[in-house]
């Protein structure tokens, strides 16, 4: 129990300490109003607004998301040939990729300025985060072959990936445009955990 409840504690010291920089933080993190009001309101605020299709503040223009695109098109497609085949094109693919997604990886983050904020929170970050933690929990429990254990494991994931979700969704904001991009691929990520979740659990059930 206290191999599990003292990085949890840990986690919640640290996540104290680092959102009471964060610019428009409107009460103590670890207050109840927080949990209960101001961040609930907040992720149904960021749902209404993306579903919208309200712009955060540091969204990529067309031009650098097909760059980005096209860089991770060239590294996947390139790397795996080179290293197994030993393909001059798959490196020469493969660095030119790999170079233009570090180029733009500096790009976005030079090109940011302001500080982290919950009203450009990444709640695709967030999710994922939380969706991994609980399933890791119950992956962790399911191994003990102990539904009481799988609970247990699942209820700290949860708690560990809701804060740490929280954490990651404010400071990834430092990513600049690219935040933009990581918060939707992260959002489909946690969907797909989800998803294979049920699809588990199902056949667990029947």
């Amino acid at each position: 129990m206290i191999f599990y409840v003292c990085p949890f504690a840990f986690l919640l010291l640290l996540a104290q300490a680092q959102l009471a920089r964060v610019a428009d933080m409107p009460t103590k993190f670890l207050s109840i109003e927080f949990h209960t009001r101001f961040f609930p309101a907040l992720l149904w605020s960021r749902l209404k607004r993306e579903e919208k299709g309200v712009q955060m503040g540091f969204s990529p223009t067309v031009e650098l998301t097909i760059a980005f695109a096209v860089c991770a098109v060239l590294t996947l497609a390139g790397l795996p040939a080179a290293i197994s085949r030993k393909s001059a094109i798959g490196w020469v693919s493969g660095g030119v990729g790999a170079v233009g997604i570090l180029a733009l990886v500096i790009h976005s983050i030079s090109s940011h300025r302001e500080p982290p904020s919950y009203d450009r929170f990444l709640v695709g970050v967030f999710f994922f985060f939380a969706v991994f933690g609980i399933s890791a929990g119950i992956f962790a429990g399911a191994l003990h072959h102990s539904p009481g254990i799988g609970l247990f494991l699942g209820a700290v994931g949860l708690m560990a990936g809701y804060l740490l979700g929280i954490l990651a969704g404010l400071w990834l904001q430092y990513l600049g445009w690219l935040a933009s991009i990581v918060s939707g691929l992260a959002g489909f990520a946690a969907f797909g955990i989800f998803f294979v979740d049920l699809v588990l659990l199902a056949g667990r059930l029947f």
